[in-house]
C-alpha cells in the first residue's frame, strides 16, 4: 500500500489480525482506493473478501460468531460487528479499519475498535474469542 501511494498505511496487526487503519487515513482517496486494488491479490488465502463480494459461511460458523459478538458487546465492546455475508463496495470510505474473513463469515470492524487495547483483550478473553485476533484461513 505504502508503494502504491499511501505512505500512512499501518503495518499489520501484531499477532495477525489485519491492519487497523486509523480514521484520519481518507480510505475513499483515489490513491488509497487504486493502492487497495493493486495489492488486493498479495493477501493471503483465506484474506478478507474483495468488496462488493458475497461469501457462503455455514449456519454454524454464524451462529457462534453471532454468540462472540453478542458477548464482546456485553463485555464493553459495544462496536463489535455481528457477522455479515458480504463486504460494501466501498468499506474503508464506509468507517470500517479491519475486514476479517472467519470460515466464509466477514466481520466489518468499524476504525474505532482499538483491537490491541486492554478493554478489545480482555473481551475476547472472556468470550472465548481469541482466534479472531489472527488470520483464520
Amino acid at each position: 500500500m505504502r508503494a502504491n501511494g499511501v505512505p500512512d498505511f499501518p503495518d499489520p496487526n501484531p499477532g495477525g489480525g489485519g491492519f487497523q487503519v486509523s480514521a484520519e487515513l481518507d480510505r475513499s482517496s483515489p490513491a488509497f482506493r487504486g493502492a487497495q486494488a493493486a495489492c488486493h491479490s498479495l493477501l493471503p488465502p483465506g484474506g478478507p473478501p474483495a468488496p462488493g463480494s458475497v461469501t457462503h459461511p455455514s449456519a454454524h460458523t454464524l451462529a457462534r460468531l453471532l454468540n462472540v459478538a453478542q458477548c464482546m458487546r456485553q463485555h464493553g465492546v459495544a462496536e463489535f460487528p455481528d457477522p455479515g455475508t458480504s463486504v460494501p463496495r466501498d468499506p474503508f470510505g464506509s468507517g470500517y479499519g479491519v475486514i476479517t474473513d472467519y470460515d466464509g463469515a466477514v466481520l466489518l470492524f468499524p476504525s474505532t475498535i482499538d483491537m490491541q487495547s486492554q478493554g478489545y483483550t480482555q473481551a475476547a478473553a472472556a468470550c472465548d474469542a481469541s482466534f479472531l485476533a489472527r488470520p483464520h484461513h
